[in-house]
């Protein structure tokens, strides 16, 4: 038959069972999205004739079949200092999860100690033959303590944790497609720069052909002064196009090497910037971009966490019930601890609850709460802005396609019309300064078109960026680089070269 204190301690278990099959505060639901049932450009996603196709999934920059752009990628998703933070924070949070779930267990801990003095006998666990005689005593003792999560407060915190793991996995993604789009924008740009450097390049030294040629004229009487200052101002305007475009390439290659965590220096090239394949970005509905976003399921990590921290501050409201356990040995003289001691054991439960605060677990429900609707609202912002990000990318894509086309065609009429004012003036038909304006009109045309294909590539990265597309690859790469970083490995973290024990 079950005595009463022991029929007491098992009602008092099983009901602490039942009652934590729920937990206080709300249970997570995602917020209703209004998310558009098509985009307005979704022809722009569309392959062409000169596009590859590629998967979500793949590593998407390759799609631009540019070996040396590969490798710079790759460069930047193993060595960038911000990625590479990331990595160690997924480290952290995976370390606060690992610290809230052990809440859930009995918590066991080691008690050593020895005295010497006068005992009354009171409270103390080894009562003296001789109460106010010289003694010595020596007790060894586990005492144990074990948190009956009644209300389930462990289980919100362990929640949020948990939440908060998943966010920073998701920002580690994220920051690896940012990583890999911000390589590849650097590199277009710099692609263009150069194109429009060689058009600046060989623009100018026609211009110095044609002086050359007009002032042997002008020597000999067949041209006048007129002409020549005219050819004159060609060339001033060409050398004055060349330091900007000089300047700008030294801060790209140097915004580049930063991105690759390299210090600054000169950035090898693959293919010209006309010569580039631009791969076609995944189709999706509006609402995929929910599952495929890594900033996306970042906030909504967020919102679970800041969700799940509500219960966690209201289960303070509640009794905090604990059962604790002491079992160990006392003696009067060190030597018999492990012998003749007094074996010593207790067990119990403690009940402790707010009973008078001045309104401090109210007021952390209060921020609790405000901070959830912050959370909520953030989310919903990153959503809408997904949306935005993704329409304007397609209408970008599109149009900057029929700009290239439009600036293409342009530079061909141009060259059609500057040799033909060339070949009239050359016979008499026209004066220099028809030359003079075909030929300036060239020469922005082709800067013009160098601009615009820029802009047509970026504006695909654009839109696979918008998709979220990518990403799994991006990442992948990352962790394979950085594994060392992901298992607290790295040798070259001086943390890690302490050997104390029992960890690193």
């Amino acid at each position: 038959m079950i005595r009463t204190p022991q029929r007491r301690l098992l009602w008092v278990l099983t009901s602490s069972a039942l009652l934590s099959a729920c937990a206080v505060g709300p249970d997570y639901k995602r917020p209703d999205v209004n998310a558009p049932e098509q985009f307005r450009s979704d022809a722009a996603a569309k392959s062409t004739t000169t596009e590859t196709t590629v998967t979500s999934t793949d590593a998407w920059w390759q799609g631009f079949n540019d070996p040396v752009l590969n490798d710079l990628v790759e460069a930047g998703l193993q060595n960038n200092r911000d990625l590479q933070s990331t990595i160690a924070r997924v480290r952290k949070a995976r370390g606060q999860l690992i610290t809230t779930r052990g809440k859930f267990f009995p918590q066991v801990e080691y008690y050593g100690a020895g005295e010497r003095g006068k005992f009354m006998g009171l409270d103390q666990t080894v009562v003296t033959s001789t109460p106010g005689s010289l003694t010595t005593i020596g007790t060894m003792a586990l005492p144990a303590t074990w948190q009956l999560d009644v209300f389930g407060g462990l289980r919100r915190q362990y929640e949020a944790a948990n939440a908060n793991q998943a966010a920073a996995i998701a920002a580690r993604q994220a920051i690896a497609l940012s990583v890999a789009g911000e390589v590849v924008n650097i590199y277009v740009t710099l692609r263009s720069l150069d194109q429009q450097l060689a058009v600046a390049q060989q623009t100018l030294e026609n211009y110095k052909t044609t002086m050359r040629i007009f002032d042997l004229r002008f020597r000999y009487g067949t041209a006048n002064m007129v002409q020549v200052s005219q050819i004159q101002s060609q060339v001033d305007a060409a050398e004055a196009s060349i330091p900007p475009l000089v300047q700008a390439i030294g801060e790209q290659e140097n915004n580049l090497s930063f991105v690759l965590g390299r210090n600054p220096g000169p950035i090898p090239r693959g293919k010209p910037i006309d010569q580039l394949v631009l791969p076609t970005p995944p189709a999706g509905l509006p609402s995929d971009l929910l599952a495929r976003r890594p900033d996306v399921r970042l906030a909504e990590q967020q919102l679970i966490a800041s969700n799940a921290q509500i219960g966690a501050v209201k289960a303070q409201f509640f009794p905090n019930i604990s059962l604790t356990a002491t079992l160990g040995t006392s003696a009067t003289a060190l030597g018999s601890l492990f012998g003749g001691g007094t074996s010593i054991w207790d067990a119990g439960m403690v009940v402790m609850g707010p009973l008078f605060k001045g309104g401090e677990i109210y007021g952390q429900f209060i921020s609790a709460k405000a901070e959830q609707q912050a959370t909520m609202s953030q989310y919903l912002k990153s959503v809408e802005g997904a949306f935005r990000d993704t329409d304007n990318a397609l209408i970008a894509t599109t149009q900057t396609r029929k700009l290239v086309t439009a600036r293409q065609k342009q530079v061909s009429t141009l060259k059609t019309y500057a040799s033909l004012s060339s070949m009239q003036f050359n016979y008499g038909y026209a004066d220099y300064l028809t030359v003079l304006n075909a030929e300036d009109s060239l020469f922005k045309a082709q800067l013009d078109l160098a601009r615009s294909q820029s802009d047509r590539a970026l504006s695909q990265v654009s839109l696979y960026m918008a998709l979220g597309g990518g990403w799994e690859a991006a990442d992948l790469k990352t962790m394979t680089a950085n594994k060392a970083i992901a298992d607290g490995d790295d040798k070259s973290n001086p943390a890690n070269q302490q050997g104390f024990w029992p960890f690193n």
